[in-house]
């Protein structure tokens, strides 16, 4: 098995991000070949990477394997003031698939302990809804739109000696 390192996205990763969910496509799932699904996406894609937000796992030849593509939550940030992050797209390359990837970078956003919500699209293939109910992540919305249905998780309060 290849070393995987979690780092967080940057601007500079987009086409890597790009080959990787090109590569996921079928899992993710998006419409590869249609231009306006490929102009959403990468109009999101830029998004999350200039976001600081998105953590991402590359191997050992620095190839990304598996990203959430994830931002600052705009409805909770511009209505409630929060800090929520809002994950809008998951990713895993087939060849990572049982790498526990989801899990470590899940927790890797869990450790800014701030409410998440994480879009699982309709057709997803990677176990991202799984792998959200295993880490604590409640079922709230079933999306009738395509975009996804939603799922939350808030941080444990905490604890103050």
């Amino acid at each position: 098995m290849a070393e995987l390192t979690r780092r967080m996205a940057s601007l500079s990763d987009v086409q890597g991000l790009w080959g990787l969910l090109r590569q996921a496509a079928a899992a993710v799932p998006f419409n590869a070949e249609d231009e306006a699904d490929q102009e959403t996406l990468l109009s999101e894609l830029v998004a999350c990477c200039t976001s600081g937000l998105s953590p991402v796992v590359v191997d050992n030849e620095k190839g990304i394997v598996g990203a959430l593509l994830a931002r600052r939550d705009t409805f909770e940030w511009g209505f409630r003031n929060s800090e929520a992050i809002h994950v809008t797209y998951a990713a895993v390359a087939p060849a990572a698939k049982g790498d526990a990837v989801l899990p470590a970078l899940l927790g890797e956003l869990q450790g800014r302990k701030v409410p998440l919500l994480a879009s699982v699209k309709s057709g997803e293939q990677l176990g991202f809804a799984a792998a959200l109910g295993d880490l604590g992540f409640t079922h709230e919305v079933k999306a009738v739109n395509g975009w996804g249905d939603l799922y939350q998780w808030t941080p444990p309060p905490s604890v103050h000696n």
